[in-house]
């Protein structure tokens, strides 16, 4: 219920759909008070998200609440990457793995694979969209990995899941982590935020380590024309706010609970 619910509400609320329907809406009640003012709410969201950089200092904000670790644990048991990387539907049609922007999420783990030879590594990802397919975050992701030549032995894959917490709860299940076990959490920085509350407050310690930025981390207040881009970083920005608001409001991130994310100060420097 709280999957379809939230990808119900993102459909009505995302900024352009919501912008679109204030500016369609407000035109055709325009011979109404109301009609006009929705169309003029509407075009100045439109005039100030698309021109100026907001989307990008909401990212640059949240890209940043988890800075990149000067150093890691001497050793990790297990390293847990969350799916979000590959376009499964276009993956499926193409009959080729197809990757986006936070392919990172991908690369950096195996640069974490390299670094730590005998940790687990753990990919949980299933299909976050409500049109059903044949396949799998982990089944793609998998492919990829053996077409690269990387060794996929110790890989666990976890391909239920379709949002943040059925990550946490279905992995959780799958390699039930001991208390003393420490665990990388891989993950888009932008995304960092929410998926370490989930899991700290939850009962799983993991370390947060960042895979992946969409921003050069600079905030920028001057206007500019890169109106797709600006419409593009601000839909990411809310999602992953609302996002927040929902798990808190629903009890599936308790702030009061979550610990420490960096617990490590020492050991060997990340590559």
């Amino acid at each position: 219920m709280f999957f379809m619910l939230s990808k119900l509400f993102w459909v009505l609320f995302a900024p352009m759909t919501f912008i679109s329907f204030l500016i369609a809406g407000g035109f055709l009640a325009r011979r109404y008070k109301v009609g006009r003012i929705a169309m003029g709410i509407g075009i100045s969201l439109l005039l100030l998200c698309g021109f100026f950089p907001i989307g990008n200092n909401l990212l640059v904000y949240q890209e940043n609440q988890f800075p990149l670790l000067k150093n890691l644990p001497p050793k990790v048991d297990g390293i847990i990457v969350l799916g979000g990387s590959i376009e499964l539907e276009r993956s499926v049609a193409r009959g080729q793995v197809q990757m986006n922007e936070h392919a990172p999420r991908v690369t950096e783990m195996m640069a974490l694979a390299k670094l730590y030879p005998k940790a687990k590594i753990v990919f949980s990802g299933g299909n976050g969209r409500f049109k059903e397919t044949s396949s799998s975050e982990a089944k793609e992701t998998d492919k990829i990995l053996k077409s690269v030549g990387f060794d996929t032995s110790r890989m666990v894959y976890e391909g239920e899941s379709r949002n943040t917490y059925e990550n946490f709860m279905f992995s959780k299940k799958l390699v039930d982590p001991k208390p003393n076990e420490i665990w990388l959490l891989d993950t888009s920085a932008f995304h960092m935020k929410r998926a370490v509350g989930i899991f700290r407050s939850n009962g799983w310690d993991v370390i947060p380590y960042p895979a992946g930025y969409l921003t050069d981390g600079n905030y920028e207040f001057v206007p500019n024309f890169d109106v797709l881009g600006n419409m593009y970083k601000l839909q990411i920005a809310v999602k992953e706010m609302i996002g927040m608001m929902a798990y808190t409001l629903t009890g599936k991130i308790k702030l009061n609970e979550v610990t420490d994310p960096l617990p490590f100060s020492s050991g060997p420097a990340g590559h």
